[in-house]
């Protein structure tokens, strides 16, 4: 994190700041600020950072966990605390809660790409295609919680996927090594749409079927 975010965002909230910490989504980071209290002065502040950070209060955080599992669980998994109190780590997700929600986010993402491949019109699919890493590697990761196996970086996340659930995601692969600038796209952008559209299908009805107790 830069130095000059960190001691802005302490000046603005001074005592009241309970953690800052850099959280990763898929190859992104992003800066996670935990506080006491939140009031519209404080948001106001905050337009003068150059990066927007999560903000919520401590509160929500821990009551939150069983409304947005997904997100909670990657922030307790992909961490590093800048400052103060590391209290994400004792987090407890619920899998009960988990699996509801990755049903909802596996339609979601479904239909918003098929939605997107539309309005496109073949003008900025390497956008498009690019942008699937960083919102379907949280999802991954909760249904490797689910299995109750380790989550490690994207590479072994998807690697692990295909060895607990069976079935090929390579194209996710393809598409992390060319955002780390390790490929390039090899294959009409219409072929990664077709298999990412699948890939989703085919996860979806791996949900569908999923029994969780706990």
């Amino acid at each position: 994190m830069d130095t000059k975010i960190e001691m802005k965002i302490k000046e603005i909230f001074g005592k009241n700041l309970v953690t800052i910490a850099e959280y990763y989504t898929g190859d992104v980071i992003n800066i996670l600020v935990v506080c006491n209290t939140f009031d519209f002065t404080t948001l106001q502040k905050l337009k003068q950072l150059k990066e927007i950070p999560l903000i919520l209060t401590k509160e929500e955080l821990t009551d939150g966990v069983d409304v947005f599992p997904i997100e909670f669980l990657n922030i307790k998994k992909h961490h590093k605390i800048i400052y103060g109190e590391d209290f994400l780590k004792d987090l407890v997700i619920s899998k009960i809660f988990l699996r509801h929600q990755l049903e909802f986010e596996f339609r979601s993402k479904l239909i918003h790409l098929r939605r997107e491949y539309l309005q496109f019109k073949g003008k900025d699919f390497d956008n498009l295609i690019l942008s699937v890493i960083p919102t379907l590697v949280p999802i991954i990761g909760g249904l490797l919680y689910l299995k109750d196996s380790d989550l490690g970086d994207t590479n072994n996340m998807i690697r692990s996927f295909s060895d607990e659930y069976g079935i090929d995601i390579q194209v996710l692969k393809e598409i992390y090594d060319i955002r780390e600038g390790n490929s390039k796209f090899n294959k009409d952008k219409e072929q990664y749409i077709r298999e990412l559209i699948k890939v989703l299908s085919n996860i979806g009805e791996i949900v569908d079927e999923l029994e969780v107790l706990e």
